[in-house]
């Protein structure tokens, strides 16, 4: 459960950071929150599924806000 509140944790900021700029994090904040993974294949998928739900988020709301 805790991996979950995390993943959602950066989850939720990538899509605030993409939907209102880019901006600089201290990168801290991401290894504070991906340091539960046990290998370095388990950070990537970690890594690569929270930024492709976060760019797929974005998206949807673009596209229902301005089409």
């Amino acid at each position: 459960m805790h991996l979950v509140k995390r993943f959602l944790v950066v989850v939720a900021n990538m899509i605030a950071e993409l939907w209102m700029g880019f901006y600089r994090r201290n990168a801290d904040f991401y290894d504070k929150h991906t340091a539960e993974s046990k290998s370095k294949t388990g950070y990537y998928v970690f890594v690569v599924v929270a930024a492709v739900i976060a760019v797929g988020i974005v998206g949807w709301m673009y596209n229902r806000m301005y089409s």
